[in-house]
């Protein structure tokens, strides 16, 4: 099916009052999709029982456990994740599992799905951005191809968190309370891009990527402060931020690579990143283009996004419409492409489309 818009308006956003206690800030989002998410879950779980043999031998055991639904394990990880930041996401966590009568193993699963994944060095979040200035304002244009599982699309959601009168909206996967994708209106807007696991350092026992996302983009900061505080603790494995701020200058793509991070700021008029490494300092971490097959999933396909995006935005879009077209059509948009969106924090604009 085509990509349709998702409708962002008092019925279609659902609120999270970071005010209130992390144990209560779901049960309303969460009862009332509780058939999809048992749905959605059974999709990852079962993703992850056919993919068991080609995890590490140190990860499956504890994602085989997960996914017979241990209550044990369960508990498990979840005092595993909280002893890395603290209580809060756990919390929430917990009370989504608690409120659906899901297996709290199957939630912990969901919500850790990007860094398990990029231990295996699967394949999931294949996606392509690039930003540049539209009326001199920066705009951020993004697919998220995230193919685990295929009905990412279907179960799109978009969360407004505020704490008083500052909020953030962020398109998010039922049952999942990182961040991925988000926009804060007036200051900024950032998009997780999956990147290469060789070459890099990650940290089991520190941040999950998705939900330190959460935690920066929960502080509601300036652009300066999120670019920061982005590149301020080690992570479970490697990313792409992608982000962009209010003023011309502010585009740039963080690279963490588990304990060192790398930023790359805009200098041509669009700055571009897909999967791959980009710049002088990481670009030899990549493996020969001509390796297209096997685990090395990002080479081939990231270079040719890479390419398509470079020839198309030589002549840089003037309007937001425009904005969207340039990331259209193969082989930047494919049937891959779950998500798709645009963001402008300087004048408040969000368009965001999914694959039902």
């Amino acid at each position: 099916m085509r990509l349709s818009p998702l409708l962002i308006d008092d019925h279609h956003v659902w609120d999270i009052d970071l005010d209130e206690p992390p144990c209560g800030r779901w049960c309303d989002h969460s009862l009332y999709h509780q058939l999809d998410l048992e749905k959605l879950l059974k999709d990852v779980v079962n993703h992850f029982v056919g993919q068991l043999k080609d995890l590490p031998a140190y990860i499956r055991p504890l994602v085989s456990a997960g996914a017979k639904g241990s209550a044990r394990l369960g508990g498990r990880l979840a005092n595993m994740v909280a002893g890395m930041f603290g209580q809060e996401y756990v919390r929430e966590i917990r009370a989504i599992a608690g409120c659906t009568r899901q297996p709290l193993s199957y939630v912990m699963l969901g919500n850790l799905i990007y860094d398990l994944m990029q231990m295996g060095d699967q394949a999931g979040f294949g996606c392509s951005s690039y930003s540049c200035d539209i009326d001199g304002k920066p705009t951020l244009v993004r697919n998220m191809d995230w193919v685990v599982p295929r009905s990412t699309g279907k179960f799109t959601r978009v969360l407004k968190f505020h704490r008083g009168e500052d909020h953030y909206i962020s398109v998010s996967v039922l049952g999942c309370v990182g961040v991925v994708s988000a926009m804060c209106p007036g200051k900024w807007a950032i998009t997780l891009n999956q990147a290469p696991t060789n070459g890099t350092s990650p940290g089991v026992f520190q941040w999950p990527v998705l939900q330190r996302l959460r935690h920066c983009c929960d502080k509601m900061g300036s652009y300066e402060e999120l670019v920061a505080d982005l590149q301020e603790y080690r992570t479970m494995t490697s990313f792409f931020a992608h982000v962009v701020g209010t003023k011309p200058d502010q585009h740039t793509v963080i690279t963490g690579l588990g304990s060192e991070f790398w930023q790359r700021d805009r200098e041509e008029p669009c700055l571009i990143q897909t999967n791959h490494f980009v710049g002088e300092e990481l670009e030899d971490r990549n493996p020969p283009e001509e390796w297209q097959e096997g685990k090395d999933w990002y080479c081939n396909d990231s270079y040719s996004r890479m390419r398509a995006l470079t020839k198309r935005l030589k002549d840089p879009p003037k309007t937001l419409v425009g904005a969207r077209r340039k990331i259209m059509g193969s082989p930047v948009t494919t049937s891959d492409t779950m998500q798709q969106m645009v963001f402008q924090p300087a004048s408040g604009y969000s368009r965001i489309w999914v694959r039902r």
